[in-house]
């Protein structure tokens, strides 16, 4: 009876101890000595994403290149792509963590779905399309659109309309969405 009570107690410690890491969780990366490189680490895919994915099976697939060519005519996309939906979405906290494509209103999740389904639409790879946790320079926890280009990785963000390089924009990505959407890893 002991060792069931035990075996309780730990998976309940377990649970609580998972769910309080939250979406940005990662385990410690390890690094490969023979040849001192850093390997990925996995992360924790957020778990609205998750439902978000349950119900919107296409909007949820990967595939395609893992990046894009840039070019004058992407950089006019992504920057119509961004410009239209930021005004098309009022923003609005969620009072619940719940993802919607192409609100009236929403918080920056529901952004970063609605540009990467439009610019997927527009024929950019999904692969290249990186969903992107950070911090705002207030602190807050904040999602954005990462485009992987062959110059470099470009962030379209509800805050501007702007479309800057990952370094330009000042983020620090702490987790972030493989080619896959459904597969996360640390920054």
């Amino acid at each position: 009876m002991n060792l069931k009570l035990t075996a309780v107690v730990t998976g309940l410690a377990m649970a609580v101890s998972l769910s309080s890491i939250g979406a940005a969780a990662a385990y410690t990366p390890s690094k490969v000595s023979s040849f001192d490189l850093v390997t990925r680490t996995a992360a924790i895919t957020p778990l609205s994403l998750q439902f978000f994915c349950a119900q919107n099976k296409s909007e949820c697939a990967g595939g395609g290149r893992g990046q894009v060519t840039m070019s004058p005519n992407l950089m006019a996309v992504l920057k119509q792509i961004n410009g239209h939906v930021n005004r098309a979405i009022t923003p609005e906290r969620d009072t619940a963590d719940v993802w919607e494509l192409n609100p009236t209103s929403g918080d920056c999740e529901d952004y970063v779905l609605s540009k990467r389904s439009a610019l997927i639409r527009q024929g950019v790879s999904a692969g290249a399309l990186r969903i992107a946790y950070t911090h705002t320079r207030r602190g807050e926890p904040h999602a954005v659109l990462v485009v992987r280009t062959s110059q470099g990785d470009y962030v379209l963000d509800n805050l501007t309309n702007s479309i800057k390089t990952l370094r330009a924009s000042g983020y620090n990505i702490r987790t972030m969405s493989s080619p896959n959407p459904t597969r996360w890893t640390a920054g």
